[in-house]
């Protein structure tokens, strides 16, 4: 945790020097991963699980419409297992009930570094597009199961079966609002890539990746 805050500190500063923005994001995400065989003989169907981020982040210009932009954020990923399938048995060391509605949930600590192109005027409205790598830190992962559309139970995983990192592609496009001198908001859309496999059976590697899609707002200050 010291690290990280010494990489928050790192990017405020940076910020305060080159008088560029800082700013807060948040977002409602929706994210699956890439399909493989839960257990033996069954294959149910992966569904994108809601779920929801959020990021502090500095963007630091390099022309006037050119800017480079390190985040600090945490992402909640993984998916869904809908439609009262008949389960049954045991996943991550976890028993599954017959009837589960399961969210196997990822919680991840991320940093993406993107370089940031503003369409038009970055002082007025406009449009921008983002994109670059991602680092995330696997912080805790769990699994909530809903039995019989009644009651949601939460259940911890072993962190063991996942990779502790996942490196990632990030895609974004957002619109930008000038709100006052020094304060603008934004929403954006964004997509993001993982690269890394993201469990690890201890046997084998399973050929698994993930897929986030989001949509939010935030806004920024100009220093």
């Amino acid at each position: 945790m010291k690290k990280l805050f010494a990489f928050v500190f790192a990017l405020v500063s940076v910020g305060a020097v080159a008088q560029t923005s800082v700013g807060v994001r948040g977002a409602f995400t929706s994210g699956t991963f890439t399909k493989f065989d839960l257990i033996e003989n069954v294959t149910p169907e992966f569904r994108l699980m809601p779920a929801g981020s959020g990021a502090l982040f500095v963007e630091i210009p390099v022309t006037s419409n050119f800017s480079i932009q390190p985040e600090l954020g945490y992402i909640q990923k993984g998916f869904a297992i809908r439609e009262g399938i008949d389960v049954g048995g045991e996943f991550l060391g976890i028993n599954i009930p017959v009837n589960g509605k399961v969210n196997f949930r990822s919680h991840y600590i991320e940093m993406p570094v993107l370089a940031k192109f503003h369409i038009g005027d970055k002082n007025a409205t406009h449009y921008y597009i983002a994109l670059g790598p991602s680092v995330g830190y696997l912080a805790d992962a769990d699994m909530r199961i809903r039995v019989l559309d009644i009651f949601p139970v939460t259940t911890n995983i072993n962190k063991d079966f996942y990779k502790p990192i996942e490196l990632s592609g990030v895609a974004a496009v957002g619109f930008e609002l000038p709100v006052a001198e020094k304060v603008k908001v934004f929403t954006e859309a964004r997509y993001i890539h993982g690269f890394s496999r993201v469990l690890d059976s201890g046997i084998f590697e399973l050929p698994v990746r993930s897929r986030t899609l989001s949509g939010g707002m935030g806004v920024k200050f100009t220093l």
